[in-house]
């Protein structure tokens, strides 16, 4: 989606801080799960994987 059509959904200052924080909230969520998949060896939901590794 471009910046011209998230901008059509703001009629207000409060909906462009609503899709701000979407935005980076999301944005934000990805990198933490990007540092924990690296931290733990294996993607989420993949554990299986992991164990089969040490076993």
């Amino acid at each position: 989606m471009t910046i011209k059509a998230l901008a059509k959904d703001c009629r207000a200052i409060e909906d462009v801080h609503e899709m701000l924080k979407n935005l980076f909230c999301d944005t934000i969520q990805q990198l933490f799960e990007a540092e924990m998949d690296d931290h733990l060896g294996y993607a989420k939901h993949n554990a299986d994987d992991a164990l089969r590794k040490i076993i």
